[in-house]
């Protein structure tokens, strides 16, 4: 059974380590090793889990099995170049866990993300979604998300090309 919650700082551990791992399994294969390293000392440390953790600005969601993470999102202010951000959220980070791809846990994840946004007051929700990533393309057009721009999106010294989508709420 997966128990979705949010995060602590008591989390930021596994949380940190499970950020790193997902972002390798999806990833990884894509950069030079230096680029990869770079790139994940920068944005997935245990001190800025324990910041994201305590940030009230930030919706910090766990997905657990057994007391393990499976997954996590991570929304709070946009900081993406685009027009309107001052209402709006962006949504930062959204993985699961290979072995529970397919059971409804990133939906969930979704869903109460969007519902914190709506609370929120939110106009709009953003993200970036890396050009090739035509499974998570997939999954934010159902909930009706709409390709607005682009941006690059820095591994390391690697210029990745993501699109900016938007829904509006």
């Amino acid at each position: 059974m997966i128990h979705y919650r949010d995060a602590t700082a008591d989390d930021a551990e596994a949380l940190a380590a499970f950020a790193c791992a997902s972002f390798i399994d999806t990833f990884g294969h894509l950069y030079p090793p230096q680029d990869l390293a770079d790139f994940l000392a920068a944005s997935h440390t245990l001190a800025l889990y324990e910041a994201y953790a305590r940030d009230p600005r930030l919706h910090l969601r766990l997905a657990t099995r057994e007391g393990a993470i499976v997954g996590y999102s991570k929304t709070g202010d946009v900081e993406l170049h685009v027009d309107d951000a001052a209402r709006c959220r962006e949504l930062h980070r959204l993985y699961v866990d290979a072995s529970v791809k397919g059971e409804g846990v990133a939906k969930t994840l979704m869903d109460e993300l969007l519902a914190w946004c709506r609370a929120q007051d939110a106009a709009a929700l953003y993200l970036g979604v890396w050009e090739n990533n035509h499974r998570a393309q997939a999954f934010y057009k159902r909930y009706g998300f709409e390709h607005i721009g682009e941006h690059d999106f820095m591994v390391g010294q690697t210029r990745d090309r993501d699109f900016i989508w938007r829904l509006g709420l």
